[in-house]
């Protein structure tokens, strides 16, 4: 009978330890988890303030977990994300490999999210083409305008291009001899008119044709805060048009002073803008602007 007893005593205790092994299992299993969410917001952030190579060691251990956890939902999330930041570096192989791997994903636990990246593959390449083909320069953009004799094409063909997407705001028909003719003073008069009446959509407008004149006289800072200031107020006002205008110029600058890690996030959310809303013409702007900064 003892022994009876003793044998259902080891069993009970067996049982015990399975229980808490399969407890202790599942905590460590929700740490990891914990861990791998806690790694995706660090390297957001850092993705965000432009600190790509943590970004990117934060979003490789992420995915490491996911794997070893078998998340496939962790395993996507992390691997697009893994693909932004080094689009950003330029690391397009590397980065159009965890973009696959994630659509792959996508395609089978969730469409919707597969078709949003398949989006951004379609504008990454179109973004990687420009930046890493080296093409002739359009015959248009030779011509320099006698008022800077000094700028190179490269320079002048920037400009022509941006003031084209300028062209395509509404209200620009207004201002546009007054443009052509580079009152500043007049400018900046009807914007602190603008400003006083509320008018978003002139004030928008203003802003970015100040910002672009200090663009044209290398007054680089100063033209990235009118910019800046326009691309605030359009996306305040609801104009996605005059928003990813002010983008592409915003871009230019970034471009100008050598802050490229954040060339990749501006131009692809200008023309994904430019595309949603079937401006044709302001996407295909952009695409030689881009590629004619790659040259310069």
């Amino acid at each position: 009978m003892m022994f009876y007893l003793n044998l259902l005593s080891i069993f009970e205790s067996l049982r015990d330890d399975r229980s808490a092994l399969r407890h202790y299992k599942k905590k460590l299993h929700e740490y990891q988890e914990h861990e791998a969410e806690v790694l995706i917001d660090i390297g957001v952030i850092y993705l965000d303030r432009g600190e790509l190579e943590r970004a990117v060691r934060n979003f490789e251990e992420a995915l490491e977990t996911y794997r070893k956890l078998k998340f496939p939902e962790g395993v996507a999330y992390a691997s697009e994300l893994l693909g932004d930041s080094l689009m950003a570096l330029r690391e397009f192989d590397r980065a159009m490999e965890h973009y696959s791997e994630a659509l792959s994903i996508y395609s089978d636990l969730n469409p919707p999210l597969a078709e949003e990246l398949r989006e951004k593959i379609y504008e990454a390449g179109k973004i990687r083409e420009a930046l890493t083909t080296q093409e002739p320069p359009e015959e248009e953009s030779c011509e320099e305008p006698s008022e800077n004799p000094g700028l190179g094409s490269e320079t002048v063909a920037v400009f022509r291009f941006s003031d084209r997407l300028v062209e395509l705001l509404e209200g620009f028909e207004d201002y546009a001899v007054c443009w052509e003719n580079r009152d500043i003073e007049v400018l900046e008069d009807n914007l602190e008119s603008a400003g006083v009446i509320r008018d978003r959509q002139t004030e928008g407008l203003l802003n970015i044709l100040i910002g672009r004149y200090h663009l044209e006289e290398g007054e680089i800072y100063e033209a990235l805060k009118f910019i800046k200031r326009a691309t605030r107020i359009f996306r305040d006002a609801g104009d996605s048009r005059g928003a990813a205008v002010s983008l592409v110029i915003m871009g230019v600058i970034l471009f100008i002073m050598d802050e490229r890690e954040n060339l990749y996030k501006v131009f692809k959310e200008a023309l994904e803008i430019f595309r949603s809303l079937e401006m044709g013409e302001a996407e295909s702007v952009t695409m030689k602007i881009i590629n004619t900064l790659s040259k310069m």
